[in-house]
């Protein structure tokens, strides 16, 4: 087209016709005109196109994070509800004879009460994603302020279990149930002669346990151990729930960006 316009131009010139050639020029600079706002919104366009494929690729990595966030909330779950199964069952064998003698591998029971669980926080690219400053990027302003919310009752829920076992469990739990129980190491070290269990340890605990006071501080340890736990086991629920939730309105959001 510009080739053309040349050769209109150089035979205008030759045969000296100015207006025509006036306006022969002003087309040619329309078209360049139009050329070069085509080009800006091309460049518009193409980057707009890689900012909306920058936005995909930060919601769906982060629903990924969720999801496995989500599978580690599930196995939690299971071991909180055994975890209720055992220490329910360890307070009625007690009950049933008002003592902790015919409990049934109550050292092994206690051991298994010791654990402490960590809640998952999975926020690795929400975590890059505030750092780079490319928050913008996730222009669904409902659905960013859903996320914002979710990882900062994620990072309470974190600072709530982490002060529950420093302060509850390892104080009025832990401390109590490994008084009366033999640590077991097995899983660590397979050696019968060290695995195996002390008659005269055993025979201590036993008589320890006959106490009044023992047998107080032993059933409020495992009911606190139930009481943690249930708590736990309420805020799991909650919070699968709210995974639930925010992959599927980010997956609604991808489906609708592509």
């Amino acid at each position: 087209m510009l080739h053309l316009f040349k050769k209109i131009r150089q035979k205008l010139l030759v045969e000296k016709r100015l207006s025509n050639y006036i306006f022969y020029a002003i087309g040619e600079v329309f078209l360049v005109v139009i050329g070069i706002l085509l080009a800006i919104q091309f460049s518009n366009w193409n980057e707009k196109r890689n900012e909306v494929q920058k936005e995909i690729w930060y919601l769906d990595n982060i629903a990924n994070d969720m999801f496995y966030q989500k599978e580690t909330l599930l196995d939690l779950k299971n071991s909180f509800e055994k975890t209720l199964l055992l220490s329910q069952t360890i307070l009625k064998d007690y009950y049933k004879n008002n003592s902790f003698e015919n409990v049934d591998s109550l050292s092994f029971k206690l051991n298994q009460l010791m654990s402490t669980y960590k809640y998952p926080n999975i926020d690795n690219t929400y975590e890059e994603l505030i750092s780079s400053g490319k928050v913008s990027l996730i222009e669904n302003y409902d659905l960013l302020t859903d996320i914002i919310d979710f990882y900062l009752n994620t990072d309470e829920v974190d600072f709530m279990f982490s002060t529950n076992e420093e302060q509850v469990f390892y104080e009025e739990v832990y401390s109590v149930l490994i008084k009366y129980s033999e640590v077991d190491i097995s899983k660590f070290i397979e050696s019968n002669d060290i695995n195996k269990s002390d008659i005269e340890i055993q025979n201590y605990i036993l008589s320890e346990l006959k106490k009044p006071r023992v047998k107080l501080e032993l059933t409020n340890a495992i009911k606190n151990k139930i009481i943690i736990v249930s708590d736990y086991l309420i805020t799991v629920d909650e919070s699968i729930a709210d995974v639930d939730r925010m992959i599927s309105a980010i997956d609604t959001e991808i489906n609708t960006l592509q």
